[in-house]
């Protein structure tokens, strides 16, 4: 008489596999991590430049930039909405914008992941961002806020 073998896997087996996969995601998770953060910082980035655009739109169109008492961001965002919308949300008065990490200075590899940047305008009226709260000066490309 032929014995029936189990089909399926041993405890060993599956143990094995486990400790494999365990290994594999140690190394890919902080490249991951890197990624969305790339992509947030370039989501902040891409925000600034619509928003430049819409600044220069609207001068093409009035002769003058949108002005506001004290750059109260919210008097000027109502009037670049017909170029932007009305997507961006204030904080007290102030546009955050999410970011993936900074660094303290472009030399620096350790990553802050997380923060805040604001939008704000220079004396040129052109909008720049800068750190907001405990955010470094530097994006994770080693790129200076101000300077985008």
């Amino acid at each position: 008489m032929k014995k029936k073998k189990n089909k399926g896997f041993s405890v060993i087996e599956i143990v094995l596999v486990l400790g494999v996969i365990g290994i594999l995601s140690s190394f890919i998770a902080p490249k991951v991590r890197d990624y969305l953060a790339l992509a947030k910082d370039s989501k902040a980035i891409n925000t600034l430049q619509s928003l430049r655009m819409a600044n220069e739109t609207y001068y093409l169109e009035n002769g003058n930039y949108p002005s506001s008492k004290d750059n109260n961001m919210s008097e000027i965002l109502v009037e670049l909405s017909k170029y932007v919308g009305d997507k961006f949300e204030l904080v007290e008065n102030e546009l955050l914008i999410d970011i993936g990490g900074s660094k303290e200075s472009a030399e620096t590899k350790e990553i802050k992941y997380g923060g805040k940047v604001k939008v704000d305008l220079n004396s040129s009226k052109e909008f720049i961002l800068t750190p907001h709260g405990d955010t470094s000066n530097f994006n994770i490309r080693g790129d200076e806020w101000s300077k985008l």
